[in-house]
């Protein structure tokens, strides 16, 4: 008898409480939007060039070859402080030492090679031509890759994102409008990831693995960065 009585008891708080949430759901309705994609591109001119190079120096020896190494890699960065790039925009990184053998049945020892690879950032263009037939002239002995890039990004980015934004009120406002509506205050607003993210964007990239490539004229062209941003936004309808 008691557990009916309590059955019969939580029944009607059920129905009540139940009631008092459609209540509530009724006097918040859920909101009316409209959410949209808006992208932006912006295309810049590179204003700064990254050089990826390497020293090779071979000997039976290995002090020998580690010392001649150590040679071509200081007259490379006492060349690169030389036209006005900064310690700060100059590094060496992956130093290699290792016994090289021929490819006999029976192999024979012939020799230590040494490599070591120094990456210089150039954020004055104009001296480009100049300073790689410098470097050649050094001892540079491998161009691993040259990369023109956007120093100040995030300026751009800003200015990309601003326009994605604007790209999608357009959006959202002519799709309201098709079917009698209007557009009011945002909603929700998130940044989406873009196919190029701003840091490292590649413009042109070169390759050379020979043992000593000859410098050429007149043959940098950079071309121009883009830089894109894209944005998702929901609005309310008026």
């Amino acid at each position: 008898m008691k557990r009916i009585a309590l059955v019969a008891f939580v029944a009607p708080l059920f129905f009540i409480a139940s009631s008092r949430i459609t209540l509530a759901q009724e006097s918040f309705p859920r909101q009316r939007l409209i959410s949209v994609a808006g992208t932006a591109e912006i295309n810049v001119a590179p204003d700064e060039v990254i050089l990826s190079l390497g020293v090779e120096s071979r000997d039976k020896v290995l002090a020998t070859a580690k010392a001649q190494n150590d040679a071509s890699a200081k007259k490379v960065i006492a060349l690169a402080s030389g036209v006005g790039i900064e310690a700060k925009d100059i590094r060496t990184s992956a130093l290699r030492m290792n016994p090289a053998y021929s490819d006999d049945k029976t192999p024979r020892f012939l020799d230590f090679e040494v490599s070591q690879r120094i990456v210089i950032t150039l954020r004055d263009l104009s001296k480009y031509e100049t300073l790689m037939t410098r470097l050649l002239e050094a001892g540079i002995t491998r161009v691993n890759g040259i990369s023109f890039q956007v120093g100040q990004t995030r300026k751009y980015k800003d200015e990309a994102r601003s326009k994605a934004m604007q790209a999608a009120k357009e959006k959202a406002v002519a799709m309201a409008a098709e079917l009698g509506q209007t557009v009011g205050k945002p909603w929700e607003i998130s940044e989406q990831d873009s196919d190029n993210p701003y840091s490292g964007i590649l413009a042109n990239s070169v390759s050379n693995n020979s043992e000593r490539a000859e410098p050429e004229e007149s043959t940098v062209a950079p071309g121009q960065v883009t830089i894109s941003a894209s944005v998702r936004v929901s609005f309310q309808l008026e």
